[in-house]
């Protein structure tokens, strides 16, 4: 089994995103104040999202939602927000190489709290085949990556490439075993695209 997915939302209408509360900071800006820690230091809270003619709005009002607990929740920030149930099928498939480990991030719906995490990248992964990634030209800016099979065979998971926020990063790519699996667990909220290996 060679080949290897991105690991994308399935958000469908009528599905909860968990949202940062007040004025926090992007995404990006946060990351080296959570990169060290066990924790989000700040919650997260379900959110009904909706788009019309004055843009994107959002509410607190979640009872006509039908998806509110997803495994891989969409969120504000991007980042990969996954159930204790998608990171413990991640965590029982991993070899040992990735060096991840995770960030707890508590989310509130109504009048519940649950657990969810984040995964963190603890070194950079050289994943891509560089001759054959599509490049900006006079640029290290990916157009279309192309993964080398000999350097991700050893790794289940791993970072999309780039130069900086890869610890926290919103592109993650898995296996065939490992998106099977996660098929096999019937998840919900995540969806595959086939990539580039060579």
């Amino acid at each position: 089994m060679n080949e290897y997915y991105f690991l994308a939302e399935k958000v469908k209408p009528s599905t909860a995103f968990a949202y940062t509360q007040g004025d926090t900071q992007l995404s990006h800006e946060l990351i080296p104040e959570v990169i060290g820690r066990s924790e989000l230091p700040f919650e997260l809270f379900l959110k009904k999202v909706t788009t019309g003619k004055g843009g994107l709005q959002v509410s607190e009002d979640l009872s006509k939602l039908k998806y509110l607990w997803l495994d891989y929740q969409p969120n504000n920030l991007a980042w990969p927000l996954m159930s204790e149930k998608m990171r413990n099928v991640i965590s029982s498939h991993l070899t040992g190489k990735e060096g991840l480990d995770w960030i707890k991030a508590l989310v509130k719906g109504g009048n519940e709290v649950k657990e969810y995490f984040i995964p963190r990248f603890l070194q950079k992964l050289d994943v891509l085949d560089e001759q054959k990634t599509i490049f900006v030209p006079g640029t290290a800016h990916i157009i279309k990556p192309v993964f080398s099979l000999s350097k991700i065979s050893q790794f289940s998971i791993f970072h999309k490439s780039q130069e900086f926020f890869w610890e926290i990063t919103s592109g993650l790519y898995v296996s065939e075993t490992l998106k099977n699996a996660i098929q096999k667990e019937k998840l919900t909220g995540v969806d595959f695209e086939k990539t580039s290996v060579s």
